[in-house]
């Protein structure tokens, strides 16, 4: 009696087991089809995306504004600008850069650039108040805390934007804390959009929303209309 009932629950088990192995190809084979032929994600990328993880590069030595532009003092004593990497992945791509001219002051927290990609415009807010002394015609080409800065200021009073900003784990907590809000706003799309390892993919907004991207840029570079 023991045995035949031993025997019977040994086969529901190898009949459950070959149902999950079943289903778990044929989720694989369905992942990777709406993937295009990609490799489903890495589940530990899933779950971290989930968590809304640190995604982004937050440096040290670079101070962050709201808008997702930062600042960093040089030696020489100007201000570099930038727009943060959040702000280049959520963007992607773009065809043009305007920028302020040298000599013309900018107000930290109101627009100084723009970004121009599909023929639509992104305002950018500078981090720091003072005089654009000099600008970055290669703006957003390379590493957007090196080569890509967009302009350099002489501050008018440094210590006073530099309380406006974030910095060390205060930075690190902001960035995370957008991380989960720009999940949630792009979700159920936000797992295809992560590449392999779980970083965001370049230009995340256009690839969500082609139509109606740059809005989901204003609103997290803070420069919506009205």
């Amino acid at each position: 009696m023991f045995g035949h009932d031993f025997l019977s629950g040994y086969s529901a088990k190898i009949v459950e087991y070959a149902l999950a192995v079943g289903y778990l190809v044929l989720f694989v084979a369905f992942w990777r089809y709406v993937q295009g032929g990609k490799k489903a994600e890495k589940p530990e990328a899933i779950r971290e995306a989930a968590k809304g993880a640190a995604w982004f590069e937050v440096p040290a030595e670079v101070a962050f504004h709201p808008g997702h532009t930062w600042a960093r003092m040089e030696a020489d004593g100007t201000v570099a600008v930038g727009l943060d990497d959040f702000g280049k992945r959520l963007v992607g791509a773009v065809e043009k850069v305007r920028l302020p001219a040298e000599r013309v002051g900018v107000a930290q927290g109101e627009k100084a650039a723009v970004l121009v990609a599909g023929g639509k415009e992104i305002g950018l807010l500078s981090p720091v108040e003072g005089e654009v002394v000099a600008r970055n015609e290669g703006a957003l080409a390379g590493d957007p805390y090196g080569s890509g800065w967009l302009f350099k200021v002489r501050p008018a009073n440094w210590k006073r934007s530099r309380a406006q900003l974030f910095d060390g784990e205060a930075a690190k907590e902001w960035m995370e804390e957008q991380a989960r809000a720009l999940y949630a706003r792009l979700a159920p799309a936000a797992v295809p959009l992560l590449q392999d390892g779980g970083a965001p993919v370049e230009g995340m907004a256009r690839e969500v929303d082609p139509e109606h991207w740059d809005e989901v840029a204003r609103e997290f570079l803070r420069t919506q209309e009205g």
